[in-house]
């Protein structure tokens, strides 16, 4: 089987972080980065792929996304366009734009808001701690950090085997 991936877009990536931290409690990096992976299982399930083409990491607080992971450490130093870091907590400084999410990204965002968007972070955490995320901990020794493949998030969710198929052969000719 292909090792699939996506292509990371930060500038969609930025505008979702814009959506989605003010309309949640706990809109601290540890929260947002959970309720991002809730957001893309949701986004992978209804329409076969992660909306800012994300890579995830198995670290101890759960699935976390590797690129917004840094890209938050950087924002502790300066403002991302729009986006900076005090302490933990992820502070806005504008509106999303809008003409960079589709309708599908902010169905899915709004989704996660809806279940996950009042609770606690530990609730996020537990289920940011999925099999995928323990599958890939279980293998990672000594480390730190290990790459989740999208195939065990997979795994987790509706009709994988078809799933798999699409995204293995999404671009063939």
């Amino acid at each position: 089987m292909a090792n699939i991936t996506f292509q990371f877009n930060q500038a969609k990536a930025v505008e979702a972080i814009l959506y989605l931290a003010p309309k949640v409690s706990d809109s601290d990096i540890y929260g947002i980065c959970k309720l991002l992976y809730l957001v893309d299982k949701t986004s992978l399930e209804k329409y076969g792929r992660f909306i800012f083409g994300e890579s995830y990491s198995a670290m101890v607080g759960g699935a976390t996304p590797s690129n917004i992971y840094d890209l938050f450490k950087r924002a502790r130093q300066a403002p991302i366009n729009g986006i900076k870091v005090e302490g933990n907590q992820v502070v806005v400084q504008r509106e999303p734009d809008l003409d960079c999410l589709s309708e599908s990204d902010i169905e899915c965002l709004e989704q996660i808001i809806s279940i996950y968007g009042n609770v606690p972070n530990w609730r996020r955490g537990d289920d940011a701690h999925d099999d995928a995320w323990r599958k890939a901990w279980d293998k990672r020794g000594s480390k730190e950090s290990v790459s989740m493949p999208i195939e065990s998030i997979v795994e987790l969710l509706a009709n994988p085997d078809d799933l798999i198929d699409y995204l293995s052969n999404r671009n063939a000719d």
